[in-house]
């Protein structure tokens, strides 16, 4: 993920932010975790470069794979990184600056790589994803950039990553850069800013990937 600067006072979500209380936490595939007893999901805008079409987005992408993670979300290491206050800001609560989630993959099929990268199928490798987990004592927040869904453990996903200023490979494009090949839905939490489309726009854009990489998903799913 780019560097994304994100003004969010912890005090007062409201104002920037849209919360969605879950109750019982689950995952994408609807399953329930016991890792924490409440989860409110809070969603915020960023900036990224955003792509409608496959062809775009493959262009863009300087790693694309085929890849899987057996870590559970809540186990995955959550990086929340807060402003620096201060004299005149010393009573205001801390503002959070940016935040994501490094989640390990296991690399089954490289789709396009740049010469330069050592990235072998079969061996693991973490990458960067736009969401994170507070945790606290009673309750967790998760922070997702527009909607963003994590990747599920023991789902495979096609993913369109790239190196962001650290040398770290994120997922670009938001859920339009990471494709289940075994499921098909998102959660929406917020439906601000033209969200109510994203479930039929993520949908044709799969349907482009799948379609590119018909032989390759194959191969894996008969692996």
């Amino acid at each position: 993920m780019r560097n994304v600067k994100l003004l969010l006072l912890l005090a007062s979500f409201s104002l920037f932010l849209f919360a969605c209380s879950n109750g019982s936490p689950v995952d994408n595939a609807g399953k329930e975790v016991s890792k924490e007893d409440t989860v409110v999901t809070v969603v915020t805008h960023g900036n990224y470069q955003e792509f409608d079409k496959e062809n775009r987005l493959f262009d863009d992408a300087e790693l694309v794979v085929i890849a899987e993670t057996d870590t559970n979300f809540f186990d995955r290491e959550h990086v929340v990184k807060y402003a620096e206050q201060d004299a005149a800001g010393a009573d205001l609560p801390q503002a959070l600056e940016d935040f994501y989630t490094r989640t390990p993959i296991k690399i089954l099929k490289v789709l396009k790589k740049p010469e330069s990268a050592s990235v072998i199928e079969n061996e693991e490798m973490n990458i960067i994803e736009p969401i994170s987990l507070i945790k606290e004592d009673t309750k967790s927040k998760i922070l997702s950039i527009e909607n963003y869904n994590e990747i599920n453990e023991g789902e495979q996903y096609v993913l369109y990553l790239k190196q962001n200023a650290y040398g770290e490979y994120s997922v670009i494009n938001m859920n339009n850069g990471r494709f289940s090949l075994d499921s098909d839905a998102l959660k929406i939490q917020s439906l601000d800013h033209g969200h109510e489309n994203d479930q039929d726009k993520h949908n044709e854009i799969k349907q482009a990937v799948e379609e590119r990489f018909k032989a390759e998903i194959e191969e894996v799913k008969n692996m």
